[in-house]
């Protein structure tokens, strides 16, 4: 009767342990590079000014930021920002698209 009771719990936990582990996967695979972002009913995408961005998102919104040489442009800085919104991450880059210009959201990347 021990043995029995221990199989019939090996069958009910399997399904959910696999569906667990299926939905883990799902996450992981669709975090990272998005082409646009909803925040606060606002849509930012790539290619949007940092002016545009800076009038949706509030200074109190961002966790922290590092500025570096952009590797794709000599005369740019990449700056990265890292953002939370109602629990939700993400991560916007900027850098100049064109010299003289502004900057610019070259890459988006959800947590």
């Amino acid at each position: 009767m021990t043995l029995r009771r221990g199989i019939d719990h090996q069958k009910r936990v399997l399904p959910i342990l696999i569906t667990t582990i299926i939905f883990c996967i799902s996450v992981a695979c669709f975090a990272g590079e998005v082409n646009f972002l909803k925040v606060r009913g606002k849509t930012i995408r790539i290619g949007d000014t940092a002016d545009r961005i800076f009038t949706v998102l509030k200074k109190s919104d961002m966790v922290n930021q590092t500025v570096g040489k952009d590797p794709n442009n000599p005369n740019s800085l990449l700056i990265v920002k890292n953002y939370q919104v109602k629990g939700r991450k993400f991560t916007i880059y900027f850098a100049r698209v064109q010299d003289p210009g502004p900057y610019k959201v070259t890459k988006i990347m959800e947590e």
